[in-house]
Parts: structure tokens; sequence; C-alpha cells
């Protein structure tokens, strides 16, 4: 059995990438402390001390981490830039209507919608898929569906808030970096090459993206391509959300999450980190000594992709030079690279470094 997005070599160039700050969230939710993450392992841990008990439970009710399914409306088609207040405020929009049919779905004794029956081999076996309602989502739910949409924003937000938000601008730029090597990958070997090492069990045929799965059906909506989303929580194959009319999401393990583990040795000063990011930064005072790539990523935790994409802009920009000896190429830093790793950065040095871009 396998979900079948009609996707045909036009839809496919309009596809691209986002960034989910509610999809980083429902990762947390889903494992729970068995993330096999030590970051998302470390937030739920922040979550249960930070959330007052009756929003977590209401969110851990919505995200169960025993069923496969999640309401989409948790996680709103993502926008380029929006900030995760904007994404809540997206989430309590949501119509009641919309929020009722989704928690439908799955959830056993609620409406049974003939076409998501279908997409199942035999009513008893979606009667096995579905679970029972939860207490903490039955008290909020007997108020309707827009009374769960808001309460979930509040939840969403304040863990955010909490929990992720002192984190994100590292796990930002391990998501950009993945971003940006894949965008590289598919610049060298073509748009299909993107689907190479999402994981097993999808294929995109010329024609249609087919993904296995316990149930079958078809999205004849893709006209705008798909949305693929890297997130640093995910586990497993791509999870996949489509609901007519909205661009369908990919949503898959983002690379380089070590980096997230645990702080890298190199310590950047604020200024500099502001102005170049945390990941440029940390490697930027990492090279206290000239450095291959595999040497990089093993002091800081990174993957050699992630450490490659961000060296390579910090050559552009004129920091780092690189060497080659045999088989091996080094990267040190240069004159300016020195000044701006030993110093907050300040007058000409701060404005070419912006001109050179991030």
């Amino acid at each position: 059995m396998a979900m079948r997005v009609q996707l045909d070599a036009r839809a496919w160039s309009r596809s691209r990438f986002a960034t989910s700050p509610a999809m980083e969230v429902l990762g947390v939710l889903r494992h729970r402390g068995r993330h096999p993450a030590a970051h998302a392992r470390e937030w739920h841990a922040r979550a249960r001390r930070a959330l007052p008990p009756g929003q977590l439970a209401l969110l851990e009710a919505l995200v169960p981490a025993d069923h496969s399914y999640a309401p989409d409306f948790l996680t709103p088609v993502p926008r380029h830039g929006e900030s995760m207040p904007e994404v809540a405020a997206r989430i309590a929009a949501t119509p009641a209507e919309e929020v009722d049919y989704q928690l439908d779905i799955a959830i056993r004794g609620r409406r049974v919608w003939p076409h998501v029956l279908a997409q199942h081999p035999s009513e008893e076996a979606y009667e096995r898929w579905r679970r029972p309602l939860p207490p903490a989502l039955a008290r909020v739910a007997r108020d309707g569906g827009a009374a769960v949409a808001t309460a979930a924003a509040t939840a969403m937000a304040t863990l955010f808030a909490s929990v992720l938000a002192p984190d994100w601008s590292r796990v930002r730029a391990v998501l950009d970096a993945d971003i940006g090597n894949r965008a590289d990958r598919m610049a060298a070997h073509g748009a299909a090459a993107v689907l190479d090492d999402l994981g097993e069990r999808m294929r995109w045929t010329g024609t249609e993206l087919v993904l296995e799965r316990t149930y079958s059906g078809v999205i004849d909506w893709a006209d705008e391509g798909v949305l693929f989303v890297p997130a640093t929580t995910h586990v497993g194959p791509v999870l996949f959300a489509a609901e007519r009319p909205h661009t369908p999401v990919l949503v898959y393990r983002a690379r380089g999450i070590g980096a997230l583990g645990e702080r890298p040795s190199g310590v950047a000063e604020p200024a500099l980190t502001g102005l170049v990011g945390v990941t440029r930064a940390a490697l930027l005072t990492t090279l206290d000594q000239p450095a291959s790539t595999g040497e990089l990523s093993r002091r800081t935790g990174w993957s050699s992709a992630t450490v490659s994409y961000h060296l390579g802009i910090l050559l552009r920009a004129g920091l780092v030079d690189r060497s080659r000896r045999g088989r091996v190429v080094r990267y040190a830093r240069t004159g300016l690279g020195t000044a701006l790793a030993s110093s907050s950065p300040s007058g000409d040095d701060a404005d070419s470094l912006s001109r050179a871009g991030r």
C-alpha cells in the first residue's frame, strides 16, 4: 500500500524547502524522554519542569507516543521566516470544523468519514487503528474544536518559549546547513537526488511521488510541488502530511544534529555570533590551528557536510583560507578571521563582513 502524490516534472520544479518550529515541538512530544537524540530528550525534560501539567497533558494527548497520527492543525504548512508566535496564532485560528475533522480521523467513537475509512483494508482494521479519547483531550474537546485549537496553540507557544527558544539559533544553523547541502546536491545532480538519502520507502517515478504506507490514497492537488521540511527532532521514515488544498509536506530528519547534543569546544564572542551566526562563529574560534573538515567535525560534533557548508561561506567571506597537502585539505583563519575571533567586530571589519554576507 502507498500514498501517491501526482507530481510531474513541472510540479516537481516548484518544490522547495522550509523550516518549522512547530514540527520541532511535535518531535519532542511524540518521543518524550525516549527520543534517540540527546537534545530532544533534554527538551522534553525541560518541558516537564516548565509547563503547567494541564498544558503538557493536552499536548501529549494530541501527539501520542504510541500512535502514528497527530492532527495536522498543530503543524500548519510552514511559511518563510515565520516565528513560533506567528505559527501559534495560525494554530489558534484553525476553523473548528477542521479541528473536529482531524480529531475524528484517529479517535475511536467519533464520526467515521467514508473517504478516511476507504484508505484502510477494512472497517475492523480502521477501528483497531483508532485510539481511545484521552481524558486530557476530552476535557477540552467537549467545548468544541475551536477550544482545542486555542488551548493547543497556547501550550505549543509556551513550550517553545520556555524550552526551545534558548537553543533556536543553534537549531536554525543545523537546519540551514542541511538545506544548503541539499540545494547544492540538487544543483549538481538534479532534483531527484534530493530523495536519495531522505530514507527508504519513498521514490519518484517521474510522474508521481510514491510513499509506502499501511494505507493508500492519491494526492492530486500538488500543482505547486511539495514542501521539504528538515527537523532535528524527527525520527523514522519521512513524515507525510497533506490536506486539500494545502501544499503537501514531507518532514525528514536533518543532518548534523550531533551539534545540538553538546556545545562546541570554541566559545564565540556574542557579537561575533550575532554577526556570522552560531555555527560559523564556533568554527572560526575553533580554528586556532589549521584543521581539515574531518578534524573540525570531530571537535564540534557536527557532521562533515555541515562543517564543509559553513567553511565554504567563511572562505567566500575571506575569513578563512584553505591549502592542500596530498589528499588532505586544511583550513586556517585569515588575518581578518583571526581579528574577528579574538575580539568583537566593529567599524570597517564589521562592514566588510556584512557586505560579504552571512
